[in-house]
Parts: C-alpha cells; structure tokens; sequence
C-alpha cells in the first residue's frame, strides 16, 4: 500500500480542479476564436481557397488540445486507482461525486438546526 501525505494530495486535488477548469476554459476560448476568424473571412469575403488552410490549422490546433484533455482526464483516473490503493483510500480529499468519483454517496443527510 502506497503512503500518500494527506497534504501533499489535498495540493494536487486542488490544482487538478483548477487545471481542469482552465483546460476546458482554454477550449471555449478556441472555439470562440474559430468562429471569430471564420466571420472575419465571411466579412472579408475571403475566397475559399485563400480561408481553407487557416481554418483546417486552427481545427488542427482545436483537436491537439483535445487530445491533451483526454490525456488529462486519463492521469487523473490513473491518480484516483493509485488513491485507492493507498492510505488515502477511505479520506474523500476534494473529489466531487461524478463519473471519475463514483463511490463518493451524493446523498444529503439531514440536520437538525435549531
């Protein structure tokens, strides 16, 4: 069994969310630009020809950060498997319930408040 610092995981939660979040940031932007670029040509009445190659590099580029998400959601099962061969196996540090934290019960509990 793996012997994780419970501090040193609670970091990389942390900063996987966060990473997280700027990836798919980073994709929205992408995906704005595109089409920005693709009403630039239409304004400029660029012909076909002349757009075609700008817009299959940014599709390119658009596909590599795919890619790159993938590859980063994959690292973070891989990450969750080694948790759970660990001593962190019963802590929940910051892992919301959802498809990559599955065992994590999403029901509330009641409390008595005064």
């Amino acid at each position: 069994m793996t012997d994780f610092n419970p501090q040193q995981a609670r970091k990389i939660v942390t900063d996987l969310g966060r990473t997280q979040l700027l990836i798919d940031g980073a994709l929205k932007k992408f995906s704005m630009l595109t089409t920005d670029v693709i009403e630039a040509f239409s304004d400029a009445r660029l012909s076909d020809a002349a757009s075609q190659p700008a817009l299959e590099e940014l599709a390119d580029g658009f596909k590599t950060f795919v890619e790159g998400r993938r590859n980063f959601v994959n690292a973070h099962k891989m990450l969750i498997d080694m948790k759970k061969d660990s001593n962190l196996r019963t802590v929940e540090i910051g892992c919301d319930p959802g498809p990559l934290c599955p065992w994590i019960d999403q029901e509330s509990t009641l409390q008595l408040v005064a």
